[in-house]
């Protein structure tokens, strides 16, 4: 799995279910907003686009990658959705209860070691911050 940072969706699975959520929803709009040439940043195009159709597409991506059995998915798959969730939830998407317990129970439970440890468990206590106040 690649990383590029801390935050659950800063992964290769989580990035390409995001982009696989955005692009069926928004098509064309997206893709011009992610030409190298448009000055926005990716979390100004996500807060821009992002709604419950855009998670509930990203979602759907990752059930297609891993399987609909989630509660076989191993801890990369549990980490993308988990990233999907919390980008969309930093987006200020309402989140279906049932996906915020689960992102708060994988989170809880994650077992990844991270080359940056310590603030990976920073970003975990304010990723589940944030979702349980969205609760």
């Amino acid at each position: 799995m690649g990383h590029w940072g801390v935050k659950s969706y800063e992964n290769d699975d989580a990035g390409d279910a995001l982009d696989s959520g955005f692009d069926r929803v928004h098509g064309g709009v997206y893709d011009d907003l992610m030409d190298d040439r448009n000055p926005m940043t990716i979390e100004q195009i996500h807060r821009q686009l992002a709604n419950p159709e855009t998670l509930a597409r990203s979602i759907e991506w990752l059930h297609g990658e891993f399987g609909d059995d989630i509660q076989a998915w191993d801890e990369i798959a549990r980490l993308a959705l988990v990233g999907v969730v919390v980008l969309h939830a930093e987006m200020k998407v309402a989140i279906p209860d049932d996906l915020r317990s689960r992102a708060i129970e994988w989170l809880e439970a994650e077992d990844i070691d991270w080359d940056e440890a310590t603030l990976r468990r920073l970003r975990v206590a304010n990723e589940l911050d944030l979702l349980r106040s969205r609760s």
